[in-house]
């Protein structure tokens, strides 16, 4: 096939997966991070990460595709290094190996809870940011020109990003998910636990103050329902959810704390037309009962787990993945981990609703061997091949599994947030002719910044 028909090819392996159909084979995703693909070029990893450009990109993905065998394009998100210079952060910093990593940090003091709760969109603008990005500290105007720097800075990245990945899909007929059509899903306790308490505080937090902790999780909840909303609805995006708390939690501290707004935020996102994909960080096989209230279609990328009970409970109803371990790439060999792979496919493939992927991606060069990560990839491709392409994974109706609870909260407000309504009143168009091109601009670049 040329590269136009490996595209549509590929678009109706996901299609029909995220669809509810058996496909004619399993999809495949590479599981290389842009980090990876970097050392693999042999460029000097900290030094890329500040001048990444398109044509740097694409020779960095082309190395790649020695290696590659998947049905999308490697790599995707990078942290911008550029970008969190000018910010000056303190939540996402680069080590002296180059890799850029999340430090356990406090950004919102204990007895905050209560500003927080008024308003949470404007206590951490307010008084969260400038403990965030040292850069937005130092006085209006310093704020004002480090966020620019920030902000084109994050512009040329996504652009180089964006021309590569388009680049390398057409050239190679790769499935890539249509443009605006994927999105972050903020899930309040991790949102509170990851970025402003800190995991060493937020356990402190369910001790001594549960009920502004729970509190706190209501307040966000207007805001996660805005930022969820899909820019471009289709069922081949997503809203992306990354837990991290969840399976650090005993049962009844889930069932108090964790569970209540998470399932809340998949349900809102399936009402508003999006699927989401969800990576289950630790293992989630005790909360198997509480991923069956999910809507169905949703997309659980599993980092451990029992891949068996995963599938007699979900395999009908969700789309599943994960479980391969990434660490077994680059110590055992071949044929071990060929087996591996044969024995997820067993397992997981037959009655559809399954994408190949590792239990987490790979970043640095020794995480896996090249040869080993061929080997397994290949193997699937092959032997991933439905016999009943085309049938429906079940009669169940996806509608019929979605709760709705937005109703249950009021519209997202902030005095940072203005709608192109409430700003013409301030800055009135000079004739109505160009009202819908100032509404589009101010929508767009609203969207950018916030």
């Amino acid at each position: 096939m040329n590269a136009q028909e490996l595209k549509a090819y590929r678009i109706k392996l996901f299609s029909d997966v995220y669809s509810g159909i058996i496909p004619e084979r399993v999809p495949v995703w590479d599981c290389l991070t842009t980090e990876y693909m970097v050392q693999y070029a042999g460029l000097d990893l900290m030094a890329t990460q500040y001048n990444y450009t398109a044509d740097l990109l694409i020779e960095i993905y082309e190395k790649a595709r020695e290696i590659c065998r998947g049905d999308m394009p490697a790599g995707g998100f990078a942290h911008n290094a550029a970008a969190l210079m000018f910010q000056q952060s303190q939540v996402m910093q680069m080590g002296k190996t180059g890799f850029v990593q999340h430090p356990e940090r406090t950004f919102m003091h204990e007895d905050e809870y209560d500003e927080f709760i008024k308003n949470p969109h404007e206590f951490i603008l307010e008084k969260c940011y400038p403990r965030m990005y040292r850069g937005y500290a130092k006085g209006e105007v310093h704020r004002a020109l480090n966020f620019a720097k920030y902000i084109l800075a994050t512009m040329d990245s996504n652009l180089a990003f964006t021309v590569a990945e388009t680049t390398m899909a057409e050239r190679y007929g790769l499935f890539r998910r249509p443009d605006g059509s994927v999105g972050m899903q903020l899930v309040p306790f991790d949102f509170i636990a990851d970025f402003y308490r800190g995991f060493s505080k937020i356990p402190l937090d369910m001790r001594r103050r549960p009920e502004k902790l729970l509190a706190a999780m209501e307040a966000i909840m207007p805001y996660a329902i805005w930022m969820g909303r899909p820019r471009v609805k289709s069922h081949l995006g997503c809203n992306m959810i990354m837990t991290h708390m969840g399976a650090f939690l005993n049962n009844k501290d889930f069932e108090k704390f964790y569970w209540p707004t998470f399932h809340q935020v998949v349900h809102i996102a399936a009402e508003q037309g999006q699927a989401t994909q969800i990576f289950l960080e630790g293992d989630w096989t005790r909360f198997l009962d509480y991923l069956q209230d999910l809507p169905q279609g949703t997309q659980l990328w599993m980092e451990y787990g029992d891949p068996q009970k995963f599938k007699d409970k979900l395999g009908k109803k969700m789309v599943l993945g994960g479980f391969y371990p990434m660490t077994l790439l680059g110590r055992a060999g071949k044929q071990e981990c060929i087996d591996k792979a044969k024995e997820l496919l067993d397992i997981l493939a037959p009655g559809g609703n399954f994408i190949f992927i590792l239990d987490k991606w790979a970043l640095n060069i020794n995480d896996i061997k090249p040869e080993n990560y061929v080997a397994v990839l290949e193997y699937v491709v092959e032997n991933g091949k439905y016999e009943n392409a085309g049938e429906l994974v079940t009669t169940a109706r996806k509608e019929d599994s979605i709760h709705k609870f937005s109703h249950l909260y009021p519209e997202f407000k902030s005095k940072y947030v203005q709608s192109f309504d409430e700003f013409k009143l301030e800055y009135p168009p000079v004739d109505e002719r160009v009202e819908p091109l100032m509404r589009e601009a101010y929508e767009k670049y609203t969207a950018l910044v916030i």
